[in-house]
């Protein structure tokens, strides 16, 4: 099986002020490609992030080269970021957003939420 890795550079802005960024950051993935917002997603999970806003994501290049431990699951990440400062949406509006694959939200007061719809 080949493993595979993420290079990208990034800007973590915080919610509360200030921001973080890095060139050439890697991390393992699962599979041959990630999409941006599950891969800040990713990040923020990883790095055990609080109160991160949103996350610019360039230069992303996709790798072979051996994983250096393993690889968390991207099944149950956020694949979209929904900026509340700047889209007023509704609960209902909000869910239908997270049907079939969880959301990260960005709320009005800096808090940052994962909404997941379960579907019974």
């Amino acid at each position: 099986m080949t493993d595979y890795r993420v290079k990208f550079d990034f800007i973590v802005h915080f919610t509360n002020g200030g921001s973080l960024s890095a060139q050439d950051f890697r991390l393992d993935i699962p599979g041959s490609d990630i999409a941006d917002d599950e891969l800040a997603a990713y990040l923020i999970q990883d790095m055990r992030l609080l109160m991160a806003g949103p996350v610019d994501i360039t230069n992303k290049q996709i790798i072979q080269e051996p994983h250096k431990r393993a690889a968390i699951s991207t099944s149950e990440l956020p694949q979209a970021t929904v900026d509340l400062s700047s889209h007023n949406l509704s609960a209902a509006e909000l869910l239908a957003k997270a049907q079939g694959h969880a959301i990260r939200i960005l709320a009005p007061d800096g808090e940052s939420y994962k909404l997941t719809r379960l579907v019974v």
